[in-house]
C-alpha cells in the first residue's frame, strides 16, 4: 500500500510503502462493537468523545485472550478503529489518541502479551487522568507532554486555560459573536461573567444541532446574557460584534476545520476590522498536519431533507476548512501565540505508520 503524505514542515510530498498485517476474517470485531456509539456519535465534544473511546479501550485491553501475541493485538487494534477512525479521526484530538496508540504498539510490540498489556492501560489511562486538575504537584502534569507513550505531561490540555485566556481578551459589556459550540468558548464566556465583565454571547441558530440554543442552554444560568438571530441573519447582525471568536475541530497546517459558513464571517469581520480569535487547543492540532472533513457528512441527508424531492441536489457538508491566515495569532492554553509557534510546539510532522504497517522509514 502507498500512503502519501505532507509533512506541515515541508512542502514536497513523502511516500511511504506499507504493509499492513492482514485484517482477520471473521464476525465484526469486539472492539468496533464496543465503540459502535461513539463511532456514531455526532455532537460530542472531541475531548470527550476521546475520554469516552479510552474508557471503552480501557476495558477492551484488559480482556485480551491469553493466546493472542504483539502481532495479534495490532491487527485487531486496527480493525476494531476502523470505522470510528473513519467517521472520528479528522477531530485532531481523536487523531492525536489513534496516533499515540499506534506509536504505544511500535514503540512495546516486542514486549511480551502481558507486559504490552500493562503499557497499553497505563498509557490509556494517562489520556483519562489527563484531564484531572491538581495533579502537578505529583510530577505528572508539571511538564508539557512530548507527544511519546508513557512520557509525563497532559495528553489532553486544560479547556480551562484557554478559557482563562480568551476571557482576559474581553473589555466589560463586549459583545461576542460565536460561529460554533464551543465548551471551551462557553466556559470563557462563563469565566469572563464572574470577573464582572458581564459579555454578551451572540449567536445564529446553527444548524442542524442548533449550537445556538445549546450554547445558550450552558451559558444564561451561568448570567450570560444572550441574543439568537437565524443563522441568514449573522452577517447584518456582524456590525453589532465587538469580536469574533471561532472554534475548531481540527486544526492542519495551513488551515482549520469548523462548521460551514465560518470562512465568510471571519471574512467579513477581518473586512470591518473586528477582532477574530480562534480560540483552540494545541490537541487539536491534526498529525502530519493534512487536514480533513467529516465523510460522514455525506451519508446523512436526513440533516438537511431527508427523503429529498427528485431533482434536488443536496449539499451536504457541515464543516468547512478556513485559512489559518485569517486567524494569525490563535488563543490556546499557552495564551496567545502565532500559528508558526503553535506547530513547532505541538504539531507532529509525521503521523505514525498502522500497527503491523512496513514502514521503509524504519529499516
Amino acid at each position: 500500500m502507498t500512503v502519501t503524505r505532507r509533512s506541515a514542515l515541508v512542502s514536497e510530498p513523502v511516500s511511504i510503502a506499507a504493509d499492513p498485517l492482514p485484517v482477520q476474517d471473521g464476525p465484526t470485531s469486539d472492539l468496533a462493537q464496543r465503540l459502535g456509539s461513539w463511532t456514531e456519535d455526532r455532537e460530542l465534544c472531541a475531548r470527550d468523545l476521546v475520554l469516552a473511546t479510552a474508557r471503552e479501550l480501557c476495558d477492551w485491553t484488559l480482556d485480551w485472550p491469553e493466546e493472542w501475541d504483539a502481532a495479534r493485538i495490532g491487527s485487531e487494534l486496527e480493525r476494531g478503529f476502523a470505522p470510528w477512525a473513519a467517521d472520528q479521526a479528522w477531530r485532531g484530538p481523536c487523531a492525536q489518541f489513534l496516533d499515540t496508540l499506534r506509536r504505544t504498539w511500535w514503540g512495546f510490540r516486542d514486549l511480551d502479551r502481558d507486559e504490552l498489556q500493562g503499557v497499553f492501560a497505563e498509557e490509556v489511562g494517562l489520556w483519562l487522568w489527563s484531564i484531572e486538575e491538581g495533579l502537578e504537584a505529583f510530577g505528572e502534569h508539571d511538564v508539557a507532554w512530548n507527544g511519546e507513550p508513557l512520557a509525563r505531561g497532559r495528553r489532553l490540555p486544560l479547556r480551562r486555560e484557554a478559557a482563562r485566556h480568551a476571557a482576559d481578551t474581553l473589555a466589560k459589556g463586549d459583545i461576542v459573536l460565536a460561529t460554533a459550540w464551543s465548551e471551551t468558548l462557553a466556559l470563557a464566556l462563563e469565566l469572563a461573567w464572574k470577573a464582572g465583565k458581564k459579555p454578551h454571547l451572540l449567536m445564529g441558530e446553527s444548524l442542524p444541532w442548533l449550537d445556538g440554543r445549546r450554547m445558550a442552554r450552558r451559558v444564561v444560568p451561568e448570567g450570560v446574557r444572550v441574543t439568537l438571530v437565524y443563522d441568514a441573519a449573522l452577517l447584518r447582525e456582524l456590525e453589532r460584534a465587538d469580536r469574533v471568536w471561532t472554534p475548531a475541530e481540527a486544526v492542519g497546517a495551513r488551515a482549520f476545520a469548523t462548521r460551514v459558513g465560518t470562512r465568510t464571517l471571519l471574512e467579513a469581520a477581518r473586512a470591518r476590522e473586528i477582532p477574530v480569535d480562534l480560540v483552540t487547543t494545541s490537541d487539536k492540532l491534526v498529525p502530519g498536519g493534512e487536514l480533513a472533513l467529516p465523510r460522514w457528512c455525506k451519508r446523512t441527508p436526513e440533516l438537511l431533507w431527508d427523503g429529498a424531492l427528485e431533482g434536488v441536489t443536496l449539499e451536504l457538508d457541515c464543516y468547512e476548512a478556513v485559512p489559518l491566515e485569517l486567524t494569525p495569532e490563535p488563543i490556546t492554553e499557552a495564551g496567545r501565540e502565532r500559528v508558526a509557534d503553535l506547530a513547532l510546539r505541538a504539531l507532529r510532522a509525521e503521523p505514525e505508520s498502522p500497527c503491523g504497517a512496513f514502514d521503509r522509514a524504519r529499516a
